[in-house]
């Protein structure tokens, strides 16, 4: 909803009575900090703050150890009613089982809470990276807090609520803390490509994934890391593969990675096909999806596919390109996609009918391709006059409904990346991309922290750094 729709209301449904009641609590709670406002929203009233939330999470752990009493624990955990802050309670009682060293006490806890639905694995999962983030601080009260934190993660892989490719992610990655290693090793591009990998198969957030990418902080090692999440992927499912390639080609559009570092870790798979098939038999198979996949989605160029058989030699070559070839059409998806898609909203801006618009686009079933739309009404909308661009904007809303948060906020990354090209057309296309930006964050489909979302290299200079300074001072 537009933060202003209350003022789109009758005025006569708010002007007394229930009505202004309504719309007196909707003000009352839009005037507070975004925070405290979506505790107050979701049932946490009695709690002012985040940190008043955070205290109470560690009250009742503390309770839980002295007390020992299970179910209360469960019991104060369902009373806070912030399943959102579930990750907070894992980490606590992670923190506490390994500071009193009663870590069959954190097990049974966050079992019991998984059991009564009052904690999910999205929230477990990030719970555990918290917990391993903070171990230096906590190695200065608890020497042996590594030892005791691997004896958690191997636990819970025992009772099947972490994956065994998990927990070796979190053992190494505890490792590094430990150490304090500064420079990025094989094993450690490895343990990251399979923790990104599985982390974002339980919490489906590429964002979180992009996070991680960049706290490797290693962009040389790039190639080898989407490597390593390609051989990650080589052991999970057909469905799987696919979530695991989208996760790819996403980071690409966000800016995380570069299509030029996906291509180098495909030619290393290539290379490496021979000793892969010892442990992969269909290992042809798998790679041939994954050329498919990015070849679809635009992240490799089709110029690609003439390296494959030199690459992989002469017979397994030979293959994938059969497989690539039976498993694409040509033209490319994308293609046809984007021709119906400029059909769609040229005829949009003629006839203004939204909802037309809408189940059309939902029609073409592309959601893989959510982030080009956005782009497209983006660069379709710099050509024309301010009335077509606030249809736009209305429009931009609405394909949230269409293709999810997600593709949204890649399709405004997408378009940030080619700001220059677009100002060769539309030399003010960095204030009106800016316009865009900032109309969308008061439309609530943005952050308000978009910018500082975005990689840094994007906005640190040129053009894109005028798009971050308009979209601050609007």
């Amino acid at each position: 909803l537009p933060p202003v729709f209350i003022a789109l209301v009758p005025e006569r449904l708010v002007a007394e009575g229930r009505g202004e009641e309504v719309a007196v609590h909707v003000k009352a709670l839009l005037e507070q900090h975004s925070s405290t406002r979506i505790m107050n929203v979701w049932g946490s009233g009695a709690k002012g703050s985040v940190e008043e939330l955070k205290q109470s999470v560690e009250t009742l752990v503390e309770e839980y150890f002295v007390e020992g009493e299970l179910s209360e624990a469960v019991r104060c955990v369902q009373e806070l009613d912030a399943p959102f802050f579930g990750h907070e309670v894992v980490k606590r009682a992670v923190y506490r089982g390994v500071e009193k060293g009663e870590l069959r006490a954190a097990l049974n806890l966050i079992k019991a809470l998984l059991a009564a639905e009052s904690l999910d694995n999205h929230q477990l999962t990030k719970g555990l990276q918290r917990a391993v983030v903070g171990l230096p601080d906590l190695c200065l009260d608890v020497p042996n807090a590594p030892e005791r934190l691997r004896t958690i993660a191997d636990w819970l892989a025992f009772e099947n609520l972490v994956s065994p490719s998990f927990e070796q992610a979190v053992l190494q990655k505890t490792k590094e803390r430990q150490e304090g290693s500064s420079v990025p090793s094989h094993e450690k591009v490895k343990s990251y490509a399979s923790i990104i990998v599985e982390e974002f198969l339980v919490c489906q957030s590429a964002r979180d994934a992009g996070a991680s990418v960049q706290d490797l902080g290693a962009p040389t090692m790039h190639a080898d890391l989407v490597k390593g999440m390609l051989r990650v992927a080589m052991d999970k499912t057909d469905a799987e593969r696919g979530q695991v390639a989208d996760l790819i080609s996403s980071l690409c559009v966000r800016g995380v990675l570069e299509p030029g570092e996906v291509e180098a870790a495909m030619e290393l798979l290539l290379r490496g096909m021979a000793d892969l098939q010892l442990d992969l038999p269909k290992v042809e198979e798998y790679i041939s999806g994954f050329l498919a996949h990015f070849l679809e989605d635009r992240t490799l160029p089709e110029s690609f596919l003439a390296a494959v058989t030199t690459l992989a030699g002469e017979a397994s070559g030979q293959k994938v390109m059969a497989a690539v070839k039976g498993k694409l059409e040509l033209p490319l998806a994308v293609t046809v996609i984007k021709g119906k898609v400029k059909g769609i909203l040229e005829e949009y801006f003629v006839c203004g009918d939204l909802r037309e618009a809408e189940e059309r686009l939902r029609e073409l079933n592309a959601l893989r391709s959510g982030h080009e739309v956005v782009k497209r009404t983006l660069v379709l909308a710099m050509e024309k006059k301010n009335s077509d661009r606030e249809r736009a904007s209305v429009l931009l809303s609405a394909l949230t409904r269409v293709y999810g948060s997600e593709h949204f906020f890649e399709g405004f990354i997408h378009a940030l990346r080619s700001i220059d090209d677009l100002a060769l057309d539309t030399p003010s296309a960095a204030l009106v991309l800016g316009n865009f930006v900032a109309r969308a964050i008061v439309d609530d489909v943005l952050p308000p922290v978009f910018i500082a979302l975005v990689p840094e290299r994007l906005v640190a200079e040129g053009r894109g750094e005028e798009v971050a300074v308009h979209v601050k001072a609007l």
